[in-house]
């Protein structure tokens, strides 16, 4: 089955991942060696208790990873996250590495040491994972590692839409068509092939053109296209979806106020 633009883009995505993953291992590997010189007695180690280390910071590096992976090849996600995560995974790791090692051998002090290991760690971290995004933003501003997308609809909340994921080059996204009459799109689904889809497609319509929702996720699901519906705005505007029957009503949230 075809899929696309899915296979290089995952391809992509996942090499990047895996890349910063390889080089974090590398890092703490790194450090654990220079740390085990400054944990006191450790020259009367024998080989059992240094394989106990480096596989306790190993395992504890793979929980780490597991509970918080790399979100730099993420298009949305901003510095904040990546300084996050990062944070998040050094302390993570040291916390667990320390309480493993103190439960098998709790005469020895690795408290500090493995603070500072935290410490070195984190930053080289965070330089790491700042090097791949800049590397990658500038790649995707040479039209590398983008995704073709498609919008349909004339509501204020696809322009917003549009705004946010391509005023950015950085994101990656690129405009593949766009249509602005939902009736011109509903007319040219029952010929797909005169419709110019890209790897995403981005439908914002009313809800009650539930027709026209269903069909254009069919087609998507199909072609396998990603498939996204946008709420209009006046959908958005403090109101809340209630059933009345099988009829989808739209009730007002008064917020801070009393109710009528």
């Amino acid at each position: 089955m075809h899929i696309r633009g899915f296979e290089n883009h995952n391809l992509t995505n996942r090499i990047i991942k895996w890349c910063l993953i390889c080089a974090e291992f590398i890092v703490m590997w790194s450090l654990l060696y220079v740390v085990i010189g400054f944990i006191p007695r450790s020259d009367e180690w024998n080989d059992d208790m240094r394989h106990l280390f480096w596989t306790v910071g190993t395992l504890t590096m793979v929980l780490a990873q597991y509970w918080f992976p790399p979100v730099i090849h993420q298009r949305l996600k901003g510095a904040g996250d990546t300084l996050r995560r990062c944070t998040l995974l050094v302390i993570t790791q040291v916390l667990l590495s320390y309480l493993l090692l103190r439960v098998f051998h709790t005469h020895y002090r690795l408290g500090w040491q493995l603070f500072f290991m935290g410490v070195g760690m984190w930053v080289i971290l965070i330089l790491l994972s700042f090097t791949e995004r800049w590397m990658l933003n500038r790649l995707r501003k040479l039209g590398y590692n983008t995704r073709k997308v498609t919008f349909i609809g004339s509501d204020p909340e696809i322009h917003r839409l549009y705004q946010k994921l391509c005023s950015n080059a950085t994101f990656g996204y690129k405009v593949r068509s766009s249509y602005v009459s939902s009736g011109e799109f509903a007319g040219l689904l029952s010929h797909p092939e005169d419709l110019h889809l890209g790897d995403e497609v981005y439908l914002c319509v009313p809800r009650k053109d539930r027709e026209l929702i269903e069909r254009t996720a069919n087609l998507c699901r199909k072609e396998m296209i990603k498939f996204y519906y946008v709420p209009t705005a006046e959908e958005k505007l403090n109101l809340r979806l209630v059933l009345i029957d099988d009829i989808e009503v739209f009730e007002y949230e008064y917020k801070g106020e009393e109710e009528p």
